[in-house]
């Protein structure tokens, strides 16, 4: 997303709502603003062909946390009253903003959003380029702040870019793809000449791509002396990856409201993901799966995932289903439930930060979303059931020969 450059002058409300508009309008989304007479007037209303956003902002003189939470909070009150006489299946979000905004107050801002309100989106952005959305796919636009010219000597440690965020770790997926077979991830398989070609394969904005290759560039990790982008010392990133994913996602357990058989899980899942998946076509290169409005997406994880890539080696472990967002409808149509949920579950449902890397590379096997392998290895390396030869299994018959070898994909 291209966010909002320093400028000289104070910036109004009304500035960041026309910038943070006329990104959605060059990502080719629609932007609708409320008539002025409505009694519960949103800031804009954002469709972006799949999804309707309704859009809350509010602006404060100073980026601190202690005068951003109410006006967050606010905004929250606001949109969700707005929601009220607008379309149930459109997506809340509240968007604060500031002169400049420190990472670790985005931070409390974004864990004071996932505590006190899940079901709506939230964003944060200041003028120096800085945007930190979460929740329902928005998270396609972030962006970490620009160097301001007066900065320009420091040196690059100053401005450390997060090599493994949410977004960064969805495009480091693009850019092992073509050496995975497509079976095992879903994601663009094409030769990237410059950031721009590669920012629009992986459908986020040229500022993130551009920081993130130049990130990877610096730290030695990317070529493009044959002409193209090529990840180099690949076991090394990996491993480094994989070092920095053991935190633990928000995780829930729940049982079934009606319990079945052996098959209970996948049926569910299939049935739920053909209708969040109604227009999905596996056929098409699919930069983001299209899915219906009003659901969160899903996918199996972890053992049950590697199971049914053919790599599995771990039996007992309770199902792993990630779910978007917590939400009461999605548990119903699945035929679970969170009571009496916290010995023995029946399904654990993580919650994860890191919605883009998890749900945009899904793979399909019969009918089911299913996490794609280099996803499966993070997240089971630290599994206290047999995780690590878990991951082990996967590194000696997929990931170690698909990066030793160029031509892997064609050969699987």
């Amino acid at each position: 997303m291209s966010c909002p450059s320093q400028h000289a002058s104070r910036p109004k409300e009304a500035d960041f709502e026309f910038l943070v508009g006329d990104s959605f309008r060059r990502a080719g989304w629609k932007i609708v603003r409320q008539p002025l007479g409505q009694d519960h007037r949103v800031d804009l209303v954002v469709d972006s062909g799949q999804r309707e956003y309704v859009i809350e902002f509010k602006r404060s003189s100073e980026g601190r946390r202690d005068r951003l939470i109410p006006l967050l909070s606010q905004a929250i009150l606001q949109v969700r009253a707005a929601m009220q006489q607008l379309s149930k299946s459109s997506v809340p979000a509240a968007v604060v903003a500031a002169d400049r905004i420190s990472d670790s107050v985005a931070e409390q801002l974004k864990e004071f959003a996932r505590q006190h309100a899940p079901d709506v989106a939230v964003g944060i952005i200041d003028f120096e380029g800085l945007c930190a959305f979460q929740g329902f796919g928005l998270e396609r636009f972030n962006a970490e702040r620009v160097a301001p010219s007066s900065l320009g000597s420091l040196p690059k440690t100053r401005l450390p870019v997060n090599l493994f965020s949410d977004l960064n770790q969805w495009m480091l997926k693009v850019l092992l793809a073509p050496k995975i077979p497509v079976c095992m991830l879903s994601a663009p398989r094409e030769r990237f000449q410059n950031a721009a070609q590669f920012a629009r394969a992986a459908d986020v904005s040229v500022m993130s791509a551009s920081r993130f290759v130049r990130r990877l560039s610096n730290e030695g990790f990317l070529d493009n002396q044959k002409g193209y982008l090529e990840l180099v010392r690949q076991e090394e990133l990996l491993e480094r990856w994989r070092g920095t994913s053991h935190i633990t996602p928000r995780q829930v357990g729940a049982r079934w409201i009606i319990r079945g058989g052996d098959k209970q899980l996948s049926s569910a899942v299939e049935a739920y993901a053909s209708r969040m998946h109604a227009k999905f076509s596996p056929s098409k290169r699919v930069r983001r799966p299209q899915q219906m409005i009003s659901l969160p997406r899903i996918c199996v994880g972890l053992f049950g995932a590697a199971e049914l890539l053919g790599v599995g080696f771990v039996r007992g472990v309770a199902p792993y289903l990630y779910l978007e967002r917590l939400d009461a409808g999605a548990l119903k149509q699945l035929g679970l439930t969170l009571e009496d949920a916290d010995r023995n579950p029946d399904v654990q449902i993580p919650i994860p930060e890191n919605r883009e890397s998890i749900f945009r590379p899904v793979v399909w096997h019969a009918g089911l979303p299913v996490a794609d392998i280099v996803q499966i290895w993070l997240d089971v390396a630290n599994h206290p059931a047999r995780g690590k030869e878990q991951a082990q299994q996967i590194w000696r018959k997929v990931l170690g020969p698909a990066l030793r070898s160029e031509g892997y994909e064609r050969a699987s």
